[in-house]
């Protein structure tokens, strides 16, 4: 019923779109202004991205759902080096959950569930079959918003959870600007960063930055090192049009090591004690090297009478070559798991390459029925990946995980070096149309969205259909005062390329949430207070193995919880920022491994809380000196059932008793960070643009976990969490 009402909303609004000329149309907001440091102009109009939430400018405290920012001030600020980190201050996010091992990657849950992430509004696909996955460079990001819960009305691919949006630098309306800045810290980091750009006409601005960063890794002879380069131009083609074209090339010699712990010593006791954090169980010459290309356009075209068309594309290609030594299981004969000593390990490597287009084509525009005003907005996008994998298995001998003795056994240097490689091939095809009316009736806002996607699938020559319905319905009332509650209902639909273990494709899977919650901003105040319950239902949910990667898809899956995130600066010259989240992810059914059933999702946690409060000095001999302080919890995370007992034979068990397999939790845990940040100008004026920041993570060194992997046929893994690291860095701007 809901979907029909949706479809008749989205209906009823493409049509009062097209009759838009015979209604009253809103006036256009044509100003002369220009704003010093804000991206290019056109007509005196500011070309900002767009809310992510809802593709428009719909201020975030006006739109009923839930959504965190994190600004391009944040990322500099609190020293931030991927994805990863930056979610860690996000309620709701289980952030890092492979922990100090795996920086290659961005692995977190949202809400329980992994979230997808996009780039300038357009997805960023990953191989389904093997390991080339894009990673955006922090250098290139203006800023990121999470827009929690499912966005699939807009998007067509987002989880229950919702999904990560970010948003390149763009050209900004300077004449002339640039900024450099050198870090080093911790496991020799290296970082070093420039942008610099300007107009080279009235018509035209360019901007031109990237990175070249690096580091040893927490485990014993790992190494990551990237240089990356981006380029963006944007163009004013007539008084009412721009064009921008933006361009990156990226290249990963190396990317640490992709490696865990056994959980005999880390999560459970071991009579020898604890593995060491900085064990790895492959071998020095494991390799991975990545290389990622793209270029998008985004068109932007003002019809006049408060009509625009935006229409935007990208083209991106990652390519990767691995060989690596890894732990497959406990060793042979082992009957009690306090016992292990070593562990069995297998050896693999892949040639991949993952090729994907994806276009956007929006029109916008506002008209008047009666007292109520109407943002339309219409859409069609085009989505297809195709990954190419090449891999190869082999066997390797077993390691001691207390007393690791490396370089006695040979990395395969190719997918056929030793080992019979097989060939994976998986494409996706998605189209999607769209439609979404945001009425404005006084201080009244009610949000519909409504779309059809079409998908084809293919893998290694299994092809599957689908075509599905979403909508989101949300209504937020904001009073004089500043405060808004809201309601909204969404729903969700994921297309799944994993094979499963069990063969065959993956169903897509379907999710639905109700949120209900309020916003707090006073106007003309800089304060944002949030605060959402949520309650999920997702069905064929998938999971994969970490180190197989085939996948099982579970029955149904319930998430509920509440957040609440506040951003508000205080008297004295203190700011304070905070975020908190209890949710109770659990498996209500499980037809794949019913030991998961009452228990939660693998690698998602129970909620989190952190607080970061700073203080900027206004006056004296101390002027611009900021301190800062932080506190990050992540409550307990589910790892999956075991029976630690079992006794294994050439890495797979003999019994399979249910009735000693238990659910277990990777234990809570928190960490403190500080900061300080000093204008050097206030030292010496001839340093004018020179800033000196220091960033100290986990100052207490902790040792703790932020997830583990239990596979009742094969081992249980753990990572270990990033111990004490401390940053500094010299920043120019001018």
């Amino acid at each position: 019923m809901l979907n029909r009402l949706l479809l008749s909303c989205a209906s009823l609004a493409i049509g009062a779109a097209l009759a838009g000329p015979a209604l009253a149309a809103a006036p256009a907001t044509d100003t002369a202004a220009e704003t010093e440091g804000s991206t290019i102009i056109v007509q005196g109009t500011l070309q900002k991205a767009p809310s992510s939430a809802t593709k428009s400018s719909l201020p975030i405290a006006e739109t009923p759902q839930s959504i965190s920012t994190i600004s391009r001030a944040d990322l500099d600020n609190l020293g931030l080096a991927n994805l990863n980190q930056a979610m860690r201050y996000v309620a709701g996010v289980t952030p890092e959950t492979r922990g100090a091992g795996a920086e290659l990657y961005d692995q977190f849950t949202l809400r329980g569930f992994t979230a997808p992430v996009y780039l300038d509004g357009l997805k960023q696909f990953s191989s389904s079959s093997g390991y080339a996955a894009p990673q955006v460079d922090m250098s290139r990001i203006d800023d990121i918003q999470v827009v929690k819960g499912p966005a699939s009305a807009l998007y067509g691919q987002s989880s229950p959870g919702g999904l990560v949006a970010m948003n390149s630098k763009m050209p900004l309306d300077k004449s002339f600007y640039g900024s450099a800045s050198a870090t080093y810290g911790t496991y020799n980091l290296y970082r070093f960063d420039a942008d610099v750009g300007g107009k080279l006409s009235d018509a035209v601005g360019v901007r031109l930055y990237g990175s070249a960063n690096g580091a040893e890794t927490q485990q014993y002879w790992g190494s990551r090192a990237r240089q990356t380069i981006s380029a963006a131009i944007t163009a004013r083609l007539d008084s009412r049009t721009t064009l921008s074209v933006l361009a990156t090339y990226s290249h990963d010699p190396r990317n640490g090591n992709y490696s865990g712990a056994p959980a005999s010593g880390t999560l459970f006791a071991n009579v020898n004690g604890k593995v060491n954090t900085q064990y790895a169980d492959g071998e020095p010459g494991d390799y991975f090297r990545r290389e990622q290309v793209a270029t998008t356009y985004i068109l932007n075209h003002d019809f006049g009478g408060g009509w625009n068309f935006r229409a935007s594309g990208r083209y991106q290609k990652v390519t990767s070559h691995l060989g690596a030594v890894y732990e497959t299981g406990l060793q042979s004969g082992l009957s009690d798991i306090s016992q292990q000593t070593t562990s069995s390990r297998g050896s693999y490597a892949s040639a991949e390459s993952l090729n994907n287009y994806t276009f956007d084509n929006q029109l916008s525009g506002k008209i008047r029925t009666g007292p109520i005003t109407h943002d339309i907005l219409i859409g069609l996008d085009r989505q297809t990946a195709h990954s190419y994998e090449l891999v190869g298995f082999g066997s390797a001998n077993a390691i001691s995980i207390f007393s690791p003795v490396y370089g006695t056994q040979a990395v395969p240097r190719s997918p056929s070096d030793g080992m019979t490689p097989s060939t994976y091939v998986v494409g996706l095809g998605q189209t999607g149309l769209y439609g979404q009316d945001t009425m404005s009736w006084g201080d009244l806002r009610v949000l519909l969205s409504g779309r059809q996607d079409w998908v084809g699938i293919t893998n290694s020559g299994t092809v599957q259909k689908n075509n599905k319905f979403t909508g989101r319905a949300g209504a937020l009332y904001k009073t004089r005062i500043g405060l808004a509650p809201y309601v909204s209902y969404a729903t969700s639909f994921e297309p799944q390329t994993n094979l499963l273990a069990t063969g065959g494709i993956a169903k897509p899977s379907m999710g639905k949430q109700v949120e209900a919650g309020v916003k707090f901003q006073p106007d003309g105040s800089p304060i944002l207070i949030t605060a959402a319950w949520f309650h999920i239902e997702q069905t064929n949910v998938v999971t994969s193995n970490p180190i197989t990667y085939l996948a099982t898809q579970s029955g149904k899956v319930r998430s509920e919880g509440f957040e609440i995130e506040a951003n508000a600066p205080l008297p004295g010259g203190f700011n304070l920022r905070g975020a908190y989240s209890h949710q109770r992810v659990r498996t209500l059914s499980d037809n794949d491994n019913p030991l998961n059933v009452g228990g939660g999702l693998i690698g998602a946690g129970d909620g989190n809380l952190t607080v970061n409060l700073d203080w900027t000095a206004k006056q004296g001999p101390l002027k611009s000196l900021n301190i800062g302080a932080g506190m990050r919890h992540v409550s307990r995370v589910y790892a999956g059932a075991l029976d630690t007992t079992q006794t294994y034979v050439n890495s797979g068990y003999t019994t399979y008793n249910t009735n000693l397999y238990k659910q277990y939790y990777t234990p809570a845990y928190t960490v403190f960070d500080a900061s300080l940040r000093y204008d050097l100008s206030q030292a010496d004026p001839r340093l004018k643009g020179m800033d000196l920041k220091i960033n100290l993570t986990n100052i207490f060194d902790k040792k703790y976990l932020t997830s583990c992997y239990m596979s009742p046929d094969y081992d249980a893994w753990c990572w270990y969490g990033q111990r004490r690291t401390v940053q500094g860095t010299v920043s120019w701007k001018w």
